[in-house]
């Protein structure tokens, strides 16, 4: 027994596993009516180019294995289907991690992870860097502990203001709902 048949296999299952969830969230969002309200250019760019570049990285290097197996003919089929539904997988798991950091009606979606308006505790603008962007520092509760997220823009960007009028609009609206007890 080798380490390639224990790993793919395990690997597989947890790549399923993490595919189930995600797709269980978005059936759950749907079900509670999310509505999107904008999609940022900016941010998260230099994630979104590492991941992609991986991925190439990862298609690129499985192909070239199988390719060798089949060479040499030193392969069973389960060989071979094991590395080819692992990039699928792989694939599958970053569509979500791929999209633009999202602002709907729940909330703030970063890379598949959803901060709920009502967990917003506060949200900082910081003034323009050199590089002409705007870093807003997002501070949220999770598991009863404060964490931060940051989000980019540019300066003269209108998703800017889109950003600070959606934030402030639905933080009060939210806390209504929490005074008036719904």
């Amino acid at each position: 027994m080798t380490a390639a048949s224990i790993f793919y296999p395990i690997l597989t299952i947890i790549l399923l596993y993490i595919l189930f969830k995600n797709i269980k969230k978005s059936i759950g969002y749907k079900k509670e009516n999310m509505q999107v309200l904008l999609l940022l250019n900016e941010d998260d760019r230099r994630f979104h180019l590492f991941s992609r570049l991986l991925m190439a990285v990862m298609i690129l290097l499985t192909g070239i294995m199988i390719r060798g197996l089949m060479e040499t003919k030193t392969y069973t089929s389960d060989d071979v289907m094991i590395m080819a539904i692992l990039p699928i997988l792989v694939i599958t798991l970053y569509i979500p991690l791929s999209r633009k950091t999202m602002i709907s009606t729940l909330g703030i979606h970063k890379r598949s992870n959803l901060v709920r308006w009502e967990d917003i505790k506060g949200i900082n603008y910081y003034k323009p860097n050199e590089k002409n962007k705007v870093r807003v520092k997002v501070n949220y509760m999770l598991m009863n502990k404060e964490v931060s997220m940051d989000l980019t823009f540019l300066k003269d960007d209108p998703q800017l203001e889109e950003f600070k009028e959606h934030a402030k609009n639905y933080k009060n609206v939210k806390k209504k709902d929490k005074k008036s007890g719904k």
